[in-house]
């Protein structure tokens, strides 16, 4: 009788670091290049800004970018659908028009929407307009 508890034991522990080892994925993450993007000082008359704003998908999970808000009708993006696998990156373009932007200090938020478990993601754009 001891050596059969001893095997049921030594079966429940197995079962059980097995069933504490087997972790359920935790989701994609996004993190950008940076979270601002400084264009310096632009003219009105200069021509429209193209940026290609870089992430990374950090989680276990594919990521997909399903839409990016801009706060103007001066700036404009294009970003691909697809799924970014984890540890593998992604961009989104990013052009901004001076000559529809006003004169002076320019901030402009992004808000960049995706599969990602932390969710709405927040990229700035800034520039000075002359």
């Amino acid at each position: 009788m001891t050596a059969l508890r001893y095997f049921i034991v030594c079966v429940v522990a197995v079962c059980s670091a097995t069933t504490l080892s087997a972790q359920k994925p935790e989701g994609a993450e996004i993190i950008f290049s940076s979270n601002v993007i400084d264009l310096g000082t632009l003219s009105q008359d200069d021509d429209p800004q193209v940026i290609r704003l870089a992430y990374t998908n950090t989680g276990d999970l594919p990521l997909v970018v399903t839409e990016v808000q801009t706060s103007c009708s001066c700036t404009t993006v294009q970003c691909d659908r697809k799924k970014v696998m984890p540890g593998e990156r992604g961009s989104i373009v990013v052009t901004m028009d001076p000559s529809k932007a006003p004169d002076g200090s320019f901030f402009r938020v992004l808000k960049v929407y995706s599969t990602a478990r932390s969710g709405v993601k927040h990229v700035t754009l800034k520039a000075t307009i002359e």
